[in-house]
């Protein structure tokens, strides 16, 4: 499957086909800049030391080690169930490369060939702010997305994070022409693939069943945190797999 990246990142056909993506990604490191004032070995030091005017007893000021506060550990997706179409799959991290395409270098996504879904290495991780972005076959290798056009509004999808889960709730379906489409077309099918501001979770594929002739988008937002006593009312109605 392959999905175009304005300028940025896209995605790969089934298999080995592959369509149009958008220019090379540029990646680039962002180093803190050296600006601190520091102490040099040619500062001039007190050429003599101050007579007290008194004796006094001072009890010396204690000093602590300084133990910097650990990052936290982002959480990554590694899987994802679907309770309305059955999907219970792995998630594997998957990274892009570089083709040329009508004369332009561009880069796509890889898809795994197995049933699981493939988590863009460059999109966010999960309880961040940020477009997490998945992918997966509909047809051939597993056909792990092979429902995904079934989904409606508010639909539940968790994704883990080993043993933490995130749940979201489905807020849009998109199927968009993309096979033969004019490249201006392809990259703004693309755009939905890039960061966003808000914390969302992103899945595509192609549609219909058996065609590479659209993209298929599914769009989803966390759902509210439940408190202890409304989790075992759903818990309770719908099972632990909800």
């Amino acid at each position: 499957m392959l999905l175009l990246a304005g300028g940025v990142l896209i995605y790969p056909y089934v298999s080995s086909r592959l369509a149009t993506i958008p220019a090379t990604p540029t990646l680039t490191s962002s180093p803190l800049a050296a600006t601190a004032l520091l102490p040099t070995a040619t500062s001039a030091a007190p050429t003599s030391t101050p007579t007290p005017t008194s004796m006094l007893t001072r009890t010396p000021i204690p000093t602590f080690p300084h133990t910097p506060t650990p990052s936290p550990t982002p959480a990554l997706p590694t899987n994802i169930v679907i309770p309305s179409i059955g999907v219970d799959a792995p998630i594997l991290p998957v990274s892009w490369y570089t083709i040329e395409v009508d004369g332009q270098v561009q880069a796509a996504w890889e898809v795994l060939d197995m049933y699981a879904a493939g988590w863009h290495e460059t999109s966010a991780p999960l309880g961040a702010p940020g477009n997490v972005v998945l992918n997966g076959h509909n047809t051939t290798h597993g056909e792990v997305f092979r429902d995904l056009y079934t989904l409606e509004a508010g639909d539940a999808i968790i994704v883990y994070s080993d043993d933490t889960s995130y749940t979201y709730a489905v807020t849009e379906v998109l199927i968009l022409p993309e096979a033969d489409q004019p490249l201006e077309v392809r990259l703004e099918n693309a755009r939905y693939v890039l960061p966003t501001d808000d914390e969302r979770l992103t899945l595509v594929t192609c549609h219909p069943y058996g065609s590479l002739r659209n993209r298929l988008i599914v769009i989803a937002h966390p759902t509210p945190t439940l408190g202890n006593e409304e989790d075992e009312f759903q818990r309770s109605i719908l099972g632990d797999g909800y």
